[in-house]
């Protein structure tokens, strides 16, 4: 799991721009995705906002194939081959799994806090609220296998300043 999560913590830095689209007026939106040739519906809220540890974000969960996510949520913005953020990039989909593009969902991200568990927890959660979820926490981040073996899907949150910063859900 080190590995695959120190990839997706080096592929997350490099991604960061998105995140600021967060707090554009609809309207600013729409005439940038006419622009881009994005779909309405890859960029408009989500209506499924639950995280469901090892499992799924907004509804998408891995396995997921490709074209059952583009049909139910749109074709998304891909930013780098096998990457595409959808929701008008409050998360973003992971299509590579041991360094090979996939047509499944290989894992899942988000740093917006409209995502939340049935807990409650979201971006921006105190560390001490994540104790429920019985997460290791350790050197600015916590996480939850869904399993001990090789390759279980489990989730990692990725802490700044005490709170949540990012939520990935993934193979490991």
């Amino acid at each position: 799991m080190t590995t695959h999560v120190s990839s997706v913590a080096a592929i997350c830095v490099l991604l960061v721009a998105p995140a600021a689209l967060a707090g554009c007026s609809s309207s600013h939106h729409a005439a940038k995705d006419a622009r881009e040739g994005v779909s309405r519906s890859s960029s408009a809220l989500p209506s499924n906002r639950l995280i469901v540890l090892g499992d799924s974000i907004a509804g998408i969960p891995l396995g997921e194939p490709r074209k059952s996510v583009e049909k139910a949520v749109g074709h998304g913005k891909s930013s780098r081959r096998g990457l595409v953020w959808y929701f008008g990039g409050r998360l973003l989909v992971d299509y590579w799994f041991h360094d090979q593009l996939t047509t499944r969902v290989e894992a899942v991200e988000t740093r917006w806090g409209g995502f939340h568990t049935r807990s409650g927890v979201h971006v921006g959660t105190s560390r001490q609220a994540l104790r429920a979820l019985h997460v290791t926490c350790r050197e600015g981040e916590c996480s939850r296998a869904a399993g001990r073996l090789p390759d279980a899907p489990g989730t990692l949150f990725t802490m700044r300043h005490g709170k949540v910063a990012q939520i990935d859900i993934f193979y490991g």
